[in-house]
């Protein structure tokens, strides 16, 4: 009787035990990006807000387009009012630039490329995330609005904006 509960014991755990070694599959489902061009001489900046969590006028996957300084204080006045310690507010001279962003939110080892491409319908903003993860999802706060300022010689009034993913697909 004892063999038999240690035999039914170690069949149960091999029978439950989680793959060590998941089959993964990286996909690119965003592969049009790596043919769109950069425009250069483009200049990022690091606004840092609170995150859609904190200030409910946030919106998450949203495109962003400021062309005034009366919207950039919209934008930043919930995170100036709750006095955020660690947020950033860069000076921008909206009579020069517009500031073009897209919100996120993505996983610890995901990091966001950015191209800005001009094409003969205005601009294109294109983002791509890659994540690395595999199997587990870890959780932290990664939000970002991916912000660029675009010279308003250039014409700012037409922006399209699209986003896409590459990752691993596992079966975990």
């Amino acid at each position: 009787m004892r063999n038999f509960l240690l035999f039914a014991l170690i069949r149960g755990a091999l029978l439950n035990s989680c793959t060590l070694d998941p089959e993964c599959e990286w996909t690119d489902l965003y592969a049009d990006f790596e043919s769109y061009e950069f425009t250069t001489d483009l200049e990022q900046t690091n606004i840092v807000l609170l995150t859609p969590e904190f200030d409910p006028n946030i919106e998450l996957f949203e495109p962003y387009i400021i062309r005034s300084d009366s919207a950039y204080d919209a934008l930043t006045q919930f995170s100036r009012d709750e006095e955020c310690p660690y947020c950033v507010y860069p000076e921008i001279d909206f009579d020069e630039y517009a500031l073009i962003g897209f919100s996120t939110e993505i996983s610890c080892l995901a990091t966001n490329y950015l191209k800005l491409t001009s094409t003969p319908e205005g601009w294109r903003y294109a983002l791509k995330t890659v994540d690395e993860t595999q199997c587990n999802q870890l959780l932290c706060d990664n939000f970002s609005f991916n912000w660029i300022l675009l010279p308003k010689a250039a014409d700012t009034m037409d922006i399209s904006f699209e986003t896409g993913l590459a990752r691993y697909f596992c079966d975990c």
